[in-house]
């Protein structure tokens, strides 16, 4: 009898599993290797360099991964970073996020190093299976920094169009203080907001008033923006963001958020989040993570295995120079969306304001002070027993290879720059 998640099919295998994100440059998106962007998904990568290499086997021993929200997470899932299961339940150990991204983190070759050089990849499993897990889990794809926030004012000095006299206006923007201040409720990932809140702390002590909405799956960041619920949040890549807040092809007369939310069609521009932070220095990179239910994996062949980790190998690479080729245009064509476009009310009335998007460097002692605020939370998360002792082995194991949390201005440019400064007049 075959293990739920491991099914037969009639020329090989099927590995059915939950993804948890379908952006192209994290899921399986619209299943196409390379672009347009629009039909693009990463996973498709590893699937399709799995089927290859497995058809290659003797007799039929083609592997196929499928993705399919009904496969519990504790059996076999894509996770960004790595999860914990006992094939029950699953859970999110402490570290597991060092092994996604990390805020100021190591450079993509670096992390590379550690987990194909430095058996960064043979650590993490050490530490499931000393918890007595019941997955296997190992990188298969990877993409580019992501943007560090979509917010009403500017943190830092922006890349104003010329004549855009409410842009340039903003001078050299509110700075981090002025975030801390704002009284604004955005949505971020967990340990950046961790890390924010710790720099808040710093900066400005009990004036720090600025609140979070939770990052919880399933609710839109562009549903909560069109409903006024939150006023900022950082999401993926230029290419996943263009998709998700720009409806390019909804109806343009729903713009009444007010009374026809479900319809509502204002992108976040219009919304009135217009500028465009970067780098990412809340995650520099991401690598998402398949974990197998161990029963599973030993029912493949040696042969399967080791062509499926080979082809994830492959994939990890692939994925990351394929969705960098592709922000350039993803950013220019998301900065050029709301030309000519004024932002609008929550019913859908005009405000004398441009909706264009605008990319916004950070200020550098800002990002410095983030710095600073990292180095304190992930001190804060090593300790001598329990998750905290495994956090600090994986940190330090980390730390060998590369002094994280680097530099700010090893942080390096963000996807599409190029682009963003041809298509911008800084002033």
């Amino acid at each position: 009898m075959l293990s739920l998640g491991l099914i037969a099919a009639s020329a090989g295998t099927e590995i059915r599993y939950n993804e948890y994100s379908a952006s192209p440059t994290i899921g399986n998106g619209n299943g196409e290797i390379d672009g347009p962007a629009s039909e693009f998904g990463a996973m498709a990568i590893f699937i399709d360099r799995v089927r290859t290499l497995t058809r290659k086997l003797d007799g039929e021993q083609e592997v196929v991964f499928k993705p399919d929200q009904g496969t519990p997470r504790s059996l076999n899932a894509l996770r960004p970073g790595v999860q914990f299961s006992n094939g029950d339940a699953f859970s999110e150990p402490s570290w597991g996020f060092l092994y996604n991204s990390m805020p100021f983190a190591m450079s993509f070759s670096d992390m590379l190093l550690f987990l194909y050089k430095k058996d960064g990849i043979n650590l993490a499993q050490g530490i499931l299976d000393a918890r007595n897990g019941t997955q296997v889990a190992f990188p298969v794809v990877s993409s580019t920094m992501q943007g560090s926030g979509y917010f009403p004012k500017p943190l830092g000095r922006p890349l104003c169009r010329e004549g855009d006299a409410e842009c340039l206006a903003h001078g050299n923007g509110i700075g981090l203080a002025g975030l801390c201040t704002s009284g604004w409720e955005i949505r971020y990932l967990n340990t950046p907001e961790d890390v924010l809140r710790k720099a808040c702390d710093m900066l400005v002590g009990d004036g720090n008033n600025l609140k979070f909405s939770p990052p919880t799956g399933g609710v839109a960041p562009l549903k909560l923006m069109q409903n006024r619920s939150i006023q900022g949040f950082e999401f993926v890549t230029p290419v996943d963001d263009l998709q998700e807040f720009f409806p390019i092809n909804a109806d343009p007369s729903v713009l009444d958020c007010e009374n026809e939310l479900d319809d509502c069609t204002q992108n976040i521009g219009q919304i009135g989040a217009r500028y465009a932070h970067y780098p990412g220095w809340h995650q520099p990179f991401l690598f998402s993570w398949m974990h197998i239910d161990k029963s599973v994996w030993e029912g493949l062949s040696e042969g399967q295995r080791l062509a499926i980790k080979f082809a994830a190998g492959h994939s990890v690479s692939k994925s990351h120079t394929t969705t960098e080729s592709m922000q350039c245009q993803a950013l220019r064509q998301m900065i050029d969306f709301n030309e000519n476009t004024s932002q609008l009310n929550r019913d859908g009335s005009e405000r004398d304001e441009s909706a264009r998007i605008t990319v916004v460097p950070w200020r550098e002692e800002d990002l410095e002070t983030l710095r600073e605020a990292t180095t304190a939370h992930m001190e804060s998360l090593m300790g001598p027993t329990g998750e905290a002792r495994e956090f600090a082995i994986v940190y330090k194991a980390m730390h060998k290879v590369a002094g994280i949390p680097v530099a700010p201005g090893d942080l390096g440019p963000f996807p599409g720059e190029s682009c963003a400064l041809e298509s911008s007049s800084a002033s």
